[in-house]
């Protein structure tokens, strides 16, 4: 007997959420055949018509159960923009060595070929200075693949950025682009498995390392990294690092060491000197990774 999602849909809005259907567990569109137990729901189910959730999304009881009574079986998404989240996405390890040729590899050393999507959250955490004990005390999801959903609370006003944190393995759901995200809501059921609540905590605010780490950059200005040319200026260099405003230090950080690569300054001594003007304390395991990474993308365009 296919399971009736109303409560859970119900459950959602009592939290504050806006909710809207998408497709049952193991729907496949007619046209392509594909599985799209995780898309919006297919008002008819022979026609590969989807609902506008943006516009359809909502906390209109009546609305709600109205939908569930139509379609049951429908899963429960969560629109994320309207509802003030911000969803952490951990999730799990494709493969061995899956963080190699990142900033993060040097995790593998640490734990392992295989480092899953809560692994990196947690090296984040420490990065940042976070707690990761009140990071996890908040409402959490674990998703049908294994994964895990981590609810916080946004912060009105600012815009989450969409990139990933950590490409495919730690990624963001907010209110970033024109209608945010989403993500399925516990009770919902994919072809991988069901989405269960790992508690009932409630959400809490999302702590301000991770805010930083997610709200969206500005743009840098574009004649500002152009492509490193050879300078000889490190002085320049180390005043641009520590004079940059906040929303471009990392791009400004990341040019300089280019441009240090290409003048042909040891490795270290670039650390040294722009990880202490990026920091003001100098050792940040965050801007010495940064600096390791500017090299090894310079060397490679250099042929180095």
């Amino acid at each position: 007997m296919t399971e009736n999602l109303i409560a859970h849909a119900i459950a959602a809005v009592q939290r504050g959420w806006h909710v809207f259907p998408c497709n049952s567990a193991g729907t496949r569109c007619p046209q392509s055949g594909d599985v799209i137990d995780k898309q919006p729901h297919l008002i008819v189910p022979d026609k590969p018509y989807k609902i506008r959730w943006g516009e359809w999304a909502t906390t209109d009881l009546d609305r709600v159960i109205e939908a569930w009574t139509y379609a049951p079986s429908a899963n429960v998404a969560i629109a994320c923009a309207p509802s003030g989240l911000l969803v952490v996405d951990c999730d799990i390890c494709k493969g061995p060595g899956q963080l190699e040729g990142t900033p993060y590899a040097a995790l593998h050393e640490k734990l392992g070929p295989l480092v899953d999507g809560t692994d990196v959250l947690r090296h984040l955490c420490e990065l940042y200075g976070g707690d990761w004990d009140d990071l996890m005390d908040t409402y959490r999801v674990q998703t049908g693949r294994l994964g895990l959903h981590l609810y916080f609370r946004w912060p009105p006003g600012l815009t989450a950025s969409q990139a990933s944190p950590v490409k495919g393995l730690v990624d963001v759901r907010g209110n970033g682009g024109e209608r945010g995200g989403y993500v399925l809501a516990a009770g919902s059921r994919t072809t991988s498995g069901p989405y269960i609540a790992e508690n009932d905590a409630p959400v809490r605010d999302a702590p301000p390392w991770l805010v930083e780490l997610c709200r969206e950059k500005p743009r840098p200005a574009r004649a500002l990294f152009a492509q490193p040319r050879r300078t000889g200026n490190r002085s320049g260099l180390i005043d641009m690092v520590r004079n940059a405003p906040p929303g471009n230090r990392s791009n400004a950080l990341f040019y300089a060491a280019r441009c240090y690569c290409s003048d042909g300054v040891a490795i270290e001594t670039a650390i040294g000197e722009l990880a202490e003007a990026y920091t003001g304390r100098g050792g940040h395991r965050q801007a010495a990774a940064s600096v390791r990474s500017a090299y090894r993308n310079q060397s490679r365009k250099e042929g180095l």
